[in-house]
């Protein structure tokens, strides 16, 4: 009788709810990730400063004096962080979500966690990493003496929240795609490396002429890139045809077209692992 008793005092577990699951599995996933890319080197950490600064070193030593004299309203070096920064962002969450199933697949014998749980766990990380390098670097150009306003902060923010889920759209498009051929990593590289040197990122759209720039205005990376720069320094101008809404659009087919590719083949993703 005395061991029933105790038994009908023990608390009851509440079922959690389908966000709660997801919520904890993110978290354990986040917690890994870090584990996994900066547990063994002393170094992991400080890379993430280290990559933009060396680029951005680079860049203001070979053509930081050509530059300044092309750029309108905006010191070079504040002109670099508001793309170098970002787009290593958008490369690296993508690029890292190739290989997310294939990394985490001990982990999808447990039901609660799904192959969109490492995507979004990875590019959470590492939108935090860049979002810390970029507050980082932005806090000293400001204190030694760059101009950055502060009167668009809200846009600002904003900006960086529409590129990270365009990240993730973009990572989950790849991800299914990448399940079906493992070469697409190589490829995605080659991408990149076009995209990075037709994005506006080292250089001002400024100097290309109009008859050639509505060609790279075709690129929805060149025109968040611009918007954030113009919320840091009002004097820089935007050129005709930079447009949010060209970028919105882009963002939610990508959006819609990667929730698609994997309501329809996340099954195949978890029993081919």
């Amino acid at each position: 009788m005395e061991s029933s008793s105790k038994l009908k005092k023990l608390p009851r577990l509440k079922a959690r709810g389908g966000l709660a699951v997801m919520y904890a599995s993110i978290r354990a996933l986040i917690l890994r990730e870090l584990q996994t890319r900066f547990g063994q080197y002393r170094l992991g950490y400080l890379w993430v400063f280290l990559e933009p600064l060396l680029t951005i070193g680079v860049m203001v030593f070979l053509f930081g004096t050509i530059m300044q004299r092309s750029l309108p309203g905006i010191s070079y070096e504040v002109f670099l962080i508001n793309g170098i920064i970002p787009f290593f962002m958008f490369r690296t969450g993508v690029t890292l979500g190739i290989s997310a199933t294939e990394s985490n697949k001990g982990l999808f014998s447990y039901r609660p966690v799904k192959p969109v749980d490492a995507l979004i766990a990875r590019n959470i990380l590492e939108f935090l990493l860049k979002f810390t390098a970029y507050l980082s670097f932005s806090a000293a150009f400001y204190w030694f003496g760059f101009a950055i306003s502060f009167d668009a902060i809200p846009q600002l923010l904003g900006y960086w929240a529409l590129l990270f889920i365009f990240m993730f759209a973009f990572s989950l498009v790849f991800l299914v795609i990448g399940d079906f051929s493992k070469e697409v990593g190589k490829i995605l590289s080659a991408l990149f490396l076009v995209l990075y040197l037709l994005s506006g990122i080292l250089y001002s759209i400024h100097i290309i002429p109009p008859e050639y720039r509505i060609y790279l205005l075709y690129n929805p990376l060149i025109h968040i890139f611009e918007l954030m720069r113009h919320a840091v320094a009002p004097q820089y101008s935007l050129v005709s045809g930079i447009s949010l809404s060209y970028f919105l659009w882009w963002m939610i087919v990508t959006l819609f077209l990667g929730l698609l590719l994997y309501k329809r083949f996340e099954r195949r993703m978890v029993k081919s692992k």
